[in-house]
């Protein structure tokens, strides 16, 4: 460690990292922008790393602002932690997330053992389901939602992850296909429709769309554990098929960019502390993993 590191600066990059925003960080620590952004180059001048990226609409950590950010957020939760712990402080604490079924069965609840690892006075009671929660009267204390993010201005509402949603089928059926698929045509296909009824926007990279037969489905889990059981071509965004993709389960066929929609998180001021200090930093530690 640098003789000149001020460990006062820390707190300051962890709550720019997690935000991504140097306005939204000095909210959050009752700073001033400029006094945030000093804070950061004193930082990174006196690490002689550079650990964000400033771009035209925010911030991008770079990565060693990444590695570093990733050690700063444990340490300073463990501080935290040890903190209520002398203070008599600590206790278990439920903290409620309502998420979409398909992102709570292919991405978070395989992830649930990392987060208990990381918060073990934390209990977190997942509340999986596709309607909106209110989050000021139905008992849920922060939700991930999947769209464009515009949501009820009394709740706070951050970026998680893009959307791109991808074609995806096993190997098995990929091979059994052969030329019809290299060449993209889905005629004699089965298509896997889930909820959101989504094969129309790729009718511009497949031919025969239209024709082809349907599986009906009414969650995109589903529709993904269909298709690793050679029985069609789902739509799935990439981060819920990402392990089955790495695993070999899964072959991707092709792809649509996100066009603006993504994974946010949302909730209210009254449990910003846990969004925040709790939930956002291991999020993006996990997506970012």
């Amino acid at each position: 460690m640098s003789s000149h590191l001020r460990l006062g600066a820390l707190p300051v990059f962890d709550a720019a990292a997690r935000h991504l925003n140097f306005r939204l960080a000095a909210e959050e620590l009752s700073l001033t922008q400029s006094a945030v952004a000093q804070r950061i180059r004193e930082l990174e001048t006196s690490l002689g790393v550079k650990l964000f990226d400033r771009l035209p609409r925010g911030l991008a950590l770079t990565m060693a602002g990444r590695r570093f950010h990733s050690r700063i957020a444990r340490a300073l939760s463990d501080i935290d932690q040890a903190t209520r712990e002398v203070t008599g402080s600590h206790k278990n604490t439920t903290l409620t997330l309502s998420v979409p079924p398909s992102f709570a069965a292919k991405w978070l609840i395989p992830r649930l053992a990392e987060f208990r690892q990381a918060h073990p006075e934390w209990r977190l009671r997942v509340h999986a389901t596709e309607s909106l929660a209110n989050l000021h009267q139905d008992g849920v204390d922060i939700a991930i939602r999947q769209g464009r993010g515009q949501h009820d201005n009394s709740l706070r509402c951050l970026w998680l992850s893009g959307l791109e949603r991808i074609a995806v089928c096993s190997p098995r059926y990929r091979e059994e296909a052969g030329e019809q698929l290299d060449r993209l045509d889905v005629t004699d296909c089965m298509l896997i429709e889930d909820a959101h009824q989504g094969w129309h926007t790729f009718a511009a990279h497949f031919e025969g769309i239209d024709n082809a037969e349907r599986l009906w489905v009414n969650h995109t889990s589903l529709a993904v554990d269909a298709a690793i059981a050679d029985q069609g071509i789902a739509l799935t965004p990439r981060l819920l098929a990402a392990q089955d993709l790495a695993n070999g389960n899964l072959v991707a066929l092709c792809g649509l960019p996100d066009q603006g929609e993504g994974f946010h998180l949302v909730y209210p001021e009254a449990r910003r502390r846990q969004a925040e200090k709790i939930m956002l930093p291991w999020l993006r530690m996990q997506l970012n993993d």
